[in-house]
């Protein structure tokens, strides 16, 4: 009952194929974050926290004002505020009209 399975090779072309698409998941997951940091630290500046650092984005969430049912965006995030020497975490929320409003606890 010694029998051997034959176990084909994956062909050179799919290992290329394949590792390509990992490059470019990793280049588009590095780009996006870089912007979504960009556009925060942005956002944050108009808000009064002008000298900051160490931005993370925890989520993006979709939010809609039930009055009026529009949509708006909602970030969690945390960073370090380098002029009051703080670490900031909460939220800033992008509403339906352009506006910023920001729910930020700075220890």
């Amino acid at each position: 009952m010694n029998q051997t399975i034959e176990v084909r090779k994956i062909p050179r072309k799919h290992i290329i194929a394949i590792v390509l698409t990992i490059f470019v998941g990793i280049a588009f997951y590095g780009i996006s974050t870089k912007l979504k940091e960009e556009k925060l630290r942005e956002i944050l500046s108009t808000l009064g926290h002008t000298n900051i650092d160490n931005i993370i984005i925890f989520k993006t969430h979709k939010v809609e004002d039930m009055e009026v049912k529009k949509k708006g965006t909602l970030y969690s995030l945390e960073f370090t505020d380098l002029t009051l020497q703080k670490e900031c975490r909460g939220f800033v929320l992008y509403n339906y009209k352009k506006e910023y409003s920001k729910d930020l606890e700075c220890k």
